[in-house]
């Protein structure tokens, strides 16, 4: 574990590198990276001199020469920083250039080499402090490698980062790496699943490691790493070398463009988080992939790679986007029927979304599997990780002690609260019995295993949102409130709240009757549209976005007042039923002996052409409001003005204080109430017509009735009567009368949410319009549907999707004659093809806040261009 005193040395150098004018992260990592590797050179020579003392035998293959002896770290150390500048730029790079000769795995890395600190004054500062540092396997030279790769990765230089080492982690104490295990990552980067399996191996299996055999195999032919980038390609060769593998075999290959037949059935194991949300040309893939399953997307075109070089028996642990689970396209839903049926899918891992932020916020998943090629899935165990011991905003910041991190914590069990901020010991120790009690869990818990006969059933779709029964948050058959988070001490009066969100940050006070209240004085009861109001646009789940100092959110707490038992529960039954999606008809507590009891059912959208599908149940989370219900299933509770306060008069009042209060708020009714008790409302026409039928009448005569909601009805399920009535008063959760809805707040929400369909339907139709009139449609068709399986008979059969893949082209973007970057235009109507399928399919995540700017902003790019 690198310690707090060398964490600031490392600053420190990082510091002074920027102050010196390199301000490129990974050109730093490089500098100090040759460094650390000379010294690790200079300790090993030194272990061979030593053993060539005792055993009175010359080191036949030694690092250095005898002339090279002045390269050595040692030597190099002490000298005067003009002297050791000359040295380093003019003996050891070349020597880094040429090291070990054509054999060796670092000479084909070194070749690029380049020495680029800019003066003798800073190299002196780096080498004291890397003088500092054992550079011994068994040292922390690794750890504070791993720490400037963070650096690095932090600083989002040319598209690398890495992947989280506690994800890393998890994954290879999943798979549980064997000493004669043959290991690959076919996308390595940095080399950091080779690197933590080698750790797990030299910690597991030490006493094996003490056989000469396994030992070699160890160093010169276990871990197998590509990638066709050189940079990664130095850091991930010498990250090896660092955590004490001597001659890993890291090497160029860009392992989707050359054929796999070479390395066909030859790795046991295999570990990646390859690129995706890419897609290549089918002339650039390898053919033998192509038969395997024909697709553009890179995140396919992997998993396929992984079951071509896996051996039978190998297994595999992938990290892939969301879209590979449910996607609808014939490639995505071929790879999910291999996989199941062909092999042995094992499990599916669901990630938070924010895993990889602050550089990428896609949602993902791991995907565990064995080959086969006889089948043998039986059960298909889901795990939904929810909180990975960090922040999942920008700041990735810890929310527990160093301790109590990663998948095995220092400090032993974690407790049910420190549960609630890493899963992924709770992750690993179900994994282990996903054979025994896991099969027999409900699919209202974290985790739980579906039959393969469910998957099939379901097209092979294995988003775990098709197959969890998720909870509805109810307490008492209502909606649990931040009141009650309140009532029970979860929550107090004036604790601050916050969260961030693209960069910006947030904040809230709770209010004593459990509302928050913004920066700006506003207040909403719910989380949710108080997230909203924040940012200003688009819907957000404020019960996970909002959170305590501590990094507690809402939804957490939310989870401990339902886990408390009996709290404000009249009925344990009720509860017990409502939180496993079932609903009680009528209250128990008032119920006559004979009770229906009904369970939610699902509801399957219509198939599209696009790539993201989900299907979804009717009260799956869609993180929308105080429910977890769909973004199309609104209640009463989720207009702004619903509970927002109310402005009402007594049955004694005047005409003129009603009069008043209705000019000054501009309302067009008021409600009138006794205490609780609703006695109707006045409005305009009803002043109107007691005054015209008696010139003195008493205020009474204006009052007329009024209908009253709960504020947790079903929205469409009231517009009759909003027809009738033009407005209705909506009861909290308390039973008090807590706001008003009329016809035009309900216009406003509904219209809202439609923005978003009518702008893609227009520039759905721009775009039909550009292509129908520049290209032949023979010609649409053959780049739409090369193999002729869909039935594509128009203009209008097209899809965003396919838009794309006609603008892809050359010769047809060519043919529309816009002088735009055809790539940096693709790029954005792929992320509105992506906006489009979370829109159609109801995707439970929010909208980024952004995504109307973009489709509005792209409209006004069609149209210039476009005419």
């Amino acid at each position: 574990m690198i310690t707090g005193e060398l964490k600031s040395k490392m600053d420190r150098v990082w510091d002074a590198f920027w102050s010196g004018g390199i301000s490129n992260p990974l050109e730093v990592t490089e500098q100090i990276t040759y460094l650390l590797f000379i010294k690790r050179l200079d300790e090993i020579q030194t272990r061979k001199d030593e053993q060539a003392n005792r055993s009175g035998k010359p080191d036949p293959n030694p690092l250095f020469t005898e002339d090279q002896q002045e390269l050595r770290w040692h030597n190099l150390k002490s000298r005067d920083s003009e002297v050791m500048y000359g040295i380093v730029e003019q003996g050891v790079f070349p020597y880094l250039r040429t090291m070990g000769g054509d054999d060796s795995t670092y000479s084909h890395h070194m070749r690029d080499a380049r020495f680029t600190i800019p003066t003798p004054n800073l190299l002196a500062k780096v080498v004291d402090l890397v003088d500092t540092i054992s550079i011994e396997p068994s040292g922390n030279g690794g750890d504070i490698y791993e720490y400037m790769l963070a650096k690095f990765a932090t600083a989002g230089q040319n598209g690398q980062f890495r992947t989280p080492r506690h994800i890393i982690d998890l994954m290879v104490e999943m798979t549980r790496p064997k000493p004669d295990d043959d290991v690959c990552d076919p996308a390595c980067g940095t080399a950091g699943f080779l690197v933590q399996t080698a750790s797990y191996v030299k910690r597991e299996h030490a006493k094996a490691l003490l056989d000469a055999e396994q030992q070699a195999h160890f160093h010169t032919s276990m871990f197998h790493g590509f990638d066709f980038d050189s940079t990664m390609l130095r850091i991930g060769s010498m990250n090896m070398l660092l955590h004490g593998i001597e001659n890993p075999d890291i090497r160029y290959r860009d392992s989707l463009a050359e054929s796999a037949a070479g390395e066909s059935e030859r790795y046991s194991l295999i570990l990646a988080n390859p690129p995706f949300a890419g897609s290549l040309d089918y002339e650039s893939t390898a053919a033998d992939l192509l038969r395997l399953v024909k697709t553009k997307k890179t995140e396919l075109l992997f998993l396929a790679l992984s079951l071509r070089i896996l051996k039978p028996g190998g297994r595999a642990a992938i990290i892939v986007p969301d879209g590979v689970l449910f996607g609808s396209t014939k490639a995505h839903k071929e790879l999910r029927r291999m996989l199941v049926e062909d092999h042995k899918l094992d499990g599916v891992v669901k990630l938070p979304s924010g895993v990889f932020k602050p550089y990428a916020g896609v949602s993902t998943a791991i995907l565990l599997f064995t080959r086969t090629d006889t089948g043998g899935t039986d059960n298909v165990w889901f795990y939904d990780v929810q909180a990975d011991g960090f922040s999942l905003d920008d700041k990735r910041n810890p929310l527990l002690p160093e301790d109590r991190q990663g998948v095995r914590p220092a400090a032993g069990s974690l407790s049910e609260k420190e549960h609630t901020k890493n899963n992924l010991p709770d992750a690993l120790s179900r994994w282990f019995n996903r054979g025994g009690s896991e099969c027999s869990r409900a699919r209202s818990e974290q985790s739980f295993c579906v039959p393969k006969s469910d998957i099939v059933a379901q097209g092979y779709d294995l988003s775990l949102n098709r197959y969890a029964e998720r909870p509805r948050y109810l307490t008492a058959g209502r909606r649990v409130t931040m009141a009650d988070l309140i009532g029970t001490g979860l929550l107090a009066e004036g604790m601050q709240l916050a969260f961030e969100r693209a960069g910006a940050n947030y904040t809230a006070r709770v209010t004593a009757e459990g509302s928050l209240e913004l920066a700006g004085g506003q207040k909403f009861p719910s989380p949710n549209r108080a997230a909203a109001a924040a940012v200003g646009e688009g819907a957000i789940d404020g019960w996970q976005a909002w959170a305590l100092e501590d990094g507690t959110t809402l939804d957490q707490l939310r989870q401990q007042f339902l886990n408390t038992p009996a709290v404000g529960i009249p009925s344990p039954d009720v509860a017990e039923l409502a939180n496993h999606r079932l609903a009680a008809s009528p209250n128990f507590a008032a119920a006559l002996p004979s009770v229906t009891v009904q369970k939610n059912c699902a509801t399957r959208h219509p198939e599209s052409t696009e790539d993201a599908q989900q299907i979804q149940s009717i009260n799956e989370p869609a993180r929308d409001e105080d429910e977890d219900a769909p973004v199309v299933g609104l209640t009463v509770g989720d207009l702004p003005s619903a509970l927002g306060g109310v402005v009402f008069v007594s049955p004694s009042a005047t005409f003129d204080e009603a009069i008043t209060r209705m000019v000054i708020n501009d309302y067009s009714q008021l409600p009138v109430l006794s205490g609780r008790n609703l006695r109707g409302a006045v409005t305009w026409q009803s002043i109107a017509r007691a005054r015209h039928a008696n010139n003195n009448p008493p205020f009474p005569r204006a009052i007329v009735q009024a209908r009253e909601v709960s504020y947790n009805q079903d929205l469409i399920d009231i517009l009759p009567i909003l027809a009738e009535f033009e407005f209705v008063l909506v009861r909290n959760q308390s039973n008090e009368i807590a706001g008003i809805i009329t016809a035009s707040d309900v216009a406003a929400a509904y219209g809202a949410m439609a923005t978003p369909f009518f702008l893609i339907g227009e520039l759905d139709k721009r775009l039909r319009q550009v292509l129908a009139s520049s290209i032949e449609f023979p010609e649409v068709q053959v780049l739409c549907d090369p193999e002729g399986n869909r039935s594509i008979k128009g203009f209008n059969d097209l899809s965003i999707g396919d838009y794309q893949r006609v603008l892809e082209n050359k010769e047809a973007w060519e043919k529309v004659g816009w002088s735009l970057d055809r790539k940096i235009f693709i790029e954005r109507l792929d992320e509105i093809r992506q906006i489009r399928n979370d829109l159609m399919h109801f995707n439970p995540e929010p909208l980024p806040h952004n995504s109307t700017h973009k489709i509005r902003h792209m409209i006004n790019v069609l149209r210039e261009y476009g005419n």
